[in-house]
């Protein structure tokens, strides 16, 4: 049962249209600026809380991921179900509060908790985003209108390090510990002063952007959200007699964890396997974080697509289909060496080439207009390309992501900086390419009912993936080996399988698109 809002869907001038897609691009900007800022502020942190490159990519990647990945699935009920606007603005304003908060983190664990929570905020964007732009633009305009908005990943990441390292330099030349304001240290008020502003700007998209009228479930949200929550326990799935499959389902992820825990640990000396806590006066160290939590999170993921699977067998073979599954988990996998090289590319340059924080803006600079172009450009003629062929967008990935790995294979390989930077200019762009023509093409692959759904599975890949791995295992491979561009160089070798799913993808999209139009 469902109930209708009366009145049909306004038409919207293309000149506001414009104004909710910059807001829009502007907020997922800021999404991208309170999550990246780890980057800029890695080597204080490292100093301050004498952190190992293993923590700063569980910070950077997994404390974060796995919440915002998993909340993904159940908020992106509400974007299905209730006022999306609202749900922007309130997750906005949490996630901004969040990283204001990490600035009076006193140790790792205290780090780790605010960045679940900026991680739990925004979730809560993107689908409700993607569902908006779904509503405010034609079918034919989509991906260029996703891959603008989705443009806001580099122009967040790279005002993160030009304005973190801005804020930094100028803390450390004008301040010292004892005569700074509240006493706080430079990364303090970096994390701060990137964290109030999102506030302010949660007023300003709660009260500018328009939520179109649809037909909503009759079902109260929170009842969606709680149910989506409970998919990801063992025991919900009592009640449609799938519990021993789903107790199965979490054995596995456990002893994959477990696996993974033995497989890893031997690689790091006593030093690189610090303490941070205890349980029945068992030793809790990073790597044993990691693998419970990516262990956990798999396990929650699988439960709710097995739940998905039960309750509603039409929607999960949408979701299944051979297309959506291969973009998704390829998506993850091109994310897995995207967000590897953001969290360590400032170490890198510092160590490599002997730069300090002035150099984030000449790093931030480059990541936001390479960044932006190869988002904005990826969506424009990936459009053009669809129009050609039916598959015409996931060919233009496969092009793009083979181009970046030449480049990015010579990028750290180079001991001459002005090449370097030559090169982060080109692989940035093609890297990205990705995101606008892969996600519109997911989009397609679902009808209207599922588009936040769509959008919060696809981005689980991206995260789960991407995110929860990328970042851990490039610091964990720099712990072991001494050497963080060994460690990012090993993150390419990912690009064959990428290259295969992405060919797969390609040969069924026509089929599975004319099915999700049935």
């Amino acid at each position: 049962m469902t109930t209708s809002r009366p009145s049909p869907t306004p038409h919207f001038s293309g000149r506001y249209r414009a104004y909710v897609l910059g807001l829009l691009m502007l907020i997922y900007a800021v999404n991208f600026l309170d999550r990246q800022v780890i980057s800029i502020l890695a080597p204080s942190l490292k100093s301050a809380m004498s952190l190992t490159d293993a923590q700063l990519g569980l910070l950077f990647g997994t404390a974060f991921a796995l919440f915002y990945g998993l909340m993904g699935l159940s908020l992106a009920r509400l974007a299905d179900s209730w006022n999306r606007v609202s749900t922007i603005a309130i997750g906005l304003g949490f996630w901004s509060g969040m990283t204001a908060l990490s600035g009076l983190s006193g140790n790792f664990t205290q780090l780790s908790l605010a960045r679940i929570g900026v991680g739990v905020g925004e979730a809560s964007v993107s689908p409700a985003a993607f569902s908006l732009l779904q509503d405010y633009f034609p079918k034919k305009q989509r991906a260029t209108a996703l891959s603008l908005y989705s443009s806001g990943i580099y122009i967040g990441s790279g005002l993160a390090l030009v304005i973190g390292g801005s804020i930094i330099t100028y803390w450390d030349h004008h301040f010292i510990s004892s005569a700074a304001p509240l006493g706080l240290a430079g990364w303090q008020a970096t994390f701060i002063a990137f964290g109030l502003p999102g506030i302010l700007l949660a007023l300003l998209a709660k009260l500018t952007i328009k939520e179109p009228p649809r037909t909503l479930p009759a079902i109260s949200p929170l009842r969606l959200v709680w149910g989506e929550l409970a998919r990801m326990i063992p025991f919900h799935h009592h009640r449609n007699g799938q519990l021993r499959a789903n107790l199965a389902i979490l054995l596995t992820c456990l002893g994959g964890g477990i696996g993974m825990f033995a497989l890893t640990n031997p690689w790091l000396s006593a030093a690189k396997r610090p303490v941070i806590g205890h349980i029945f006066g068992l030793h809790i160290t990073t790597n044993g974080v990691q693998w419970t939590a990516m262990a956990l999170g798999s396990y929650a993921a699988a439960s709710w697509l097995q739940s998905l699977r039960c309750a509603a067998p039409d929607n999960f073979r949408r979701l299944a289909s051979r297309s959506f599954a291969r973009l998704a988990i390829a998506g993850g996998l091109i994310s897995c060496i995207g967000y590897s090289i953001n969290a360590f590319l400032f170490a890198y340059v510092q160590a490599h080439f002997a730069k300090g924080p002035e150099t984030g803006l000449t790093i931030g600079v480059i990541m936001t207009l390479t960044g932006a172009f190869g988002t904005i450009s990826g969506g424009i003629i990936g459009d053009w390309a669809k129009k050609i062929r039916p598959d015409g967008r996931v060919r233009l990935v496969q092009l793009a992501v083979l181009c970046a790995t030449i480049s990015g294979l010579w990028q750290y390989q180079t001991d001459n900086y002005a090449l370097f930077l030559i090169l982060l200019c080109v692989t940035n762009s093609l890297m990205i390419m990705w995101l606008g023509p892969v996600s519109a093409s997911c989009q397609d692959l679902v009808p209207a009912h599922l588009r936040g759904t769509a959008t919060s599975v696809q981005l689980l890949g991206v995260n789960l993936i991407g995110l929860g791995l990328g970042p851990y295992l490039v610091g964990l491979i720099s712990d072991a080996t001494g050497s963080l561009g060994t460690a990012l160089l090993s993150s390419f070798a990912l690009i064959p399988i990428v290259l295969l799913l992405l060919e797969s993808a390609a040969r069924s999209l026509a089929g599975d698109e004319a099915q999700a139009n049935t």
